[in-house]
């Protein structure tokens, strides 16, 4: 055996972050080796991947998260013939059976974002596991407290996240499509097998690149993720520097955990959602509730690193 093998398995804490890029059969020998010496071995939930192949539970098309193989197991992932995503891991389906039954036997203990994830842990493993909320922080969190220099707002509305599916990429361009009579900007260039509506406005840039003087500018900042997502940055975010920001209300996703009045909460319905909008045309959240809340996120995250440091599983 490999000597940075042999220490890993014998080190007294291993915590892994993105099971996907180590390979699952891999991570799977190293649980089960770890286990039966008594140790347990940490995963620190970022998405949705312990019970989800796609790591984004969501199923292309649908308006909404996808909890099907939390019930039914890898069976529905097969029937609707999902992929592993990030990486193609032939041992992916195979991973998530075995961390079911890692996670029952205490072999495995999971650090969590949110509540709703801790409890996503437990529907998953069908009982008692070893999981803990511990938040999470990044650096784009370190200016949530400042102001952008001001510029004119290119749209009435700004999506806020990457072209994907499962963020809501394909929803907000619905909602354009819906609320002909209001512009769209999506921080990205058009993808080319997109019919975009005239409302809808494309242009490349980034958080450091003119999104997020956008963001600040823009009277209403989209974030409809449409999978189980924690903390997403974009949302934390946009809460921090959009006039007013509206989410998909999903459940077991960090927007549940908002106090009320503090992001506007749109069904996933794309015409009710846009008759949501017209009728809180003029809806703003209060400045002191959203200072308030921008100082309690900061102080329960901030000291991610010496929370995992201190605290143990055993």
């Amino acid at each position: 055996m490999l000597a940075w093998r042999r220490a890993i398995i014998l080190a007294p804490r291993v915590m892994v972050i993105h099971p996907q890029e180590m390979g699952m059969r891999w991570l799977d020998n190293l649980i089960s080796r770890r286990g039966r010496s008594g140790m347990v071995t940490e995963l620190f939930v970022l998405d949705a991947s312990f019970f989800c192949i796609r790591s984004y539970n969501h199923l292309d098309g649908e308006a909404g998260a996808c909890l099907l193989c939390l019930r039914d197991g890898p069976a529905a992932a097969k029937r609707h013939h999902c992929r592993p995503f990030p990486i193609s891991d032939p041992w992916a389906t195979t991973f998530v059976c075995r961390l079911r039954d890692h996670a029952r036997s205490g072999r495995v203990a999971f650090w969590t974002q949110t509540d709703g994830y801790r409890k996503l842990i437990e529907q998953f493993a069908e009982g008692p596991v070893k999981a803990r909320v511990v938040g999470l922080w990044t650096d784009d969190f370190n200016d949530l407290e400042v102001r952008f220099p001001d510029v004119p707002p290119v749209a009435d509305v700004v999506y806020h996240g990457s072209w994907h599916d499962a963020k809501g990429a394909n929803w907000a361009l619905s909602l354009a499509e819906a609320m002909p009579e209001r512009t769209f900007l999506f921080p990205c260039r058009k993808p080319s097998d997109v019919a975009a509506p005239a409302n809808a406005v494309f242009r490349a840039m980034s958080w450091d690149n003119g999104l997020a003087e956008q963001v600040q500018a823009v009277p209403l900042c989209l974030v409809p993720s449409l999978w189980t997502a924690p903390i997403e940055g974009a949302l934390v975010k946009s809460i921090a520097h959009a006039p007013a920001t509206a989410v998909v209300a999903e459940p077991f996703t960090f927007q549940e955990q908002l106090p009320d009045g503090l992001v506007l909460r749109l069904t996933a319905d794309v015409n009710l959602a846009a008759a949501m909008l017209r009728r809180n045309e003029s809806w703003r959240p209060d400045p002191a509730l959203r200072d308030s809340w921008i100082k309690s996120f900061t102080a329960a995250n901030v000291n991610i690193l010496e929370k995992l440091m201190e605290t143990s599983f055993g």
